[in-house]
């Protein structure tokens, strides 16, 4: 697996929450061949199998949201400009002028219209317009805009991918496929012989608008343990925030109140027998991810929560160090072999 085409081909799917079934063939054919075998739930939920081939073998589940943020339209006006709605939390500051992509009957660029500040009141030269008045420029009439992008359409960020310095890449979608790239590799490196437990990924769907599509996956499970992957923010940009992690410092762990200690320390603890970084992150009650949602799922799932930290998120740029990825699929490997290695030899 190339990190760097892997990422970008995962994250320039379009996945616009409540839009994850649109490229499912394209997904199937880049994660199914690490796998034994796969399915899609009724909510979106693409639920990915390893065996280790022992019988009433252990289940783990990983899990890690496939779904991004987006815009939906909701009007047309006149001239032809899309009226929007957020799905997901955008910040209306960086959405002017911004490139996006139209998924209508036709697949089409587009751009968020905005309006040079000389033309703006003297008192308007620097307000902020909200997400629900900006509109989106096609370049199409109101009829055709009717007929090619009707009220319900969804938009998304435009998927270009750019490599900085220092091993830093940005671009759409990182919340949260990029963490799809180390699960991935860390499964696809485990020799499951060795194992007692059989691995669940569901890369999950909704999280963006909800935390609830994720428990159809726990029922459907009835996992023994579960991890969650989630992106942090990162601090590349140079704040202070206590509450922001290092990107390029390693994987993040959460502890919380309503998170598996003892799995939570025993991660911290493998870290550090591994001499791989481990960046904890505090989140006294809940955690803004789905690990709230499977804690309570299905009878009760002991849970924990990894991630990496990026910068500038929900943006077009999101942006990570490919070095917290690769440290990332390491942790995870090594976690799931201490914690489910055969006893019997």
């Amino acid at each position: 697996m190339e990190i760097k085409s892997f990422l970008a081909d995962l994250c320039g799917l379009m996945s616009v929450v409540g839009f994850e079934y649109r490229d499912e063939e394209k997904l199937t054919a880049l994660v199914a061949p690490y796998f034994d075998e796969h399915e899609y739930d009724r909510v979106g939920n693409h639920i990915f199998v390893r065996r280790c081939g022992k019988e009433n073998a252990k289940r783990l589940l990983v899990d890690v949201h496939y779904d991004e943020i987006g815009l939906l339209v909701k009007n047309i006006t006149e001239d032809g400009h899309l009226a929007v709605c957020e799905l997901g939390g955008f910040s209306p500051h960086v959405l002017p002028a911004s490139e996006v992509v139209v998924y209508g009957k036709e697949t089409m660029p587009g751009i968020v219209l905005t309006t040079p500040c000389v033309l703006k009141a003297p008192g308007a030269k620097n307000s902020v317009v909200p997400v629900t008045d900006l509109l989106v420029d096609v370049g199409l009439t109101r009829e055709e805009a009717m007929e090619l992008t009707p009220i319900g359409t969804p938009i998304g960020y435009e998927p270009v991918y750019t490599e900085l310095e220092n091993e830093h890449f940005c671009g759409k979608g990182f919340d949260d496929k990029c963490l799809i790239v180390p699960v991935v590799a860390a499964v696809a490196s485990l020799d499951m012989s060795e194992l007692d437990c059989d691995i669940y990924v569901s890369l999950s769907a909704r999280e963006e608008v909800f935390q609830h599509a994720v428990s159809a996956a726990a029922f459907r499970i009835r996992p023994d343990a579960a991890i969650v992957f989630d992106v942090e923010f990162g601090n590349l940009h140079g704040t202070k925030d206590p509450s922001e992690t290092e990107v390029g410092g390693g994987t993040t762990l959460t502890y919380s109140a309503i998170l598996d200690r003892e799995l939570t320390d025993f991660v911290m603890e493998t870290a550090r027998e591994a001499g791989l970084a481990c960046q904890p992150v505090v989140e006294a009650t809940l955690t803004g991810t789905h690990a709230d949602e499977l804690v309570f799922a299905a009878g009760g799932i002991p849970t924990v929560l990894l991630g990496v930290p990026i910068c500038y998120m929900h943006t077009a740029n999101e942006t990570l160090a490919l070095s917290d990825l690769k440290a990332t699929a390491k942790l995870l490997a090594t976690v799931i072999r201490e914690r489910y290695g055969r006893k019997d030899g």
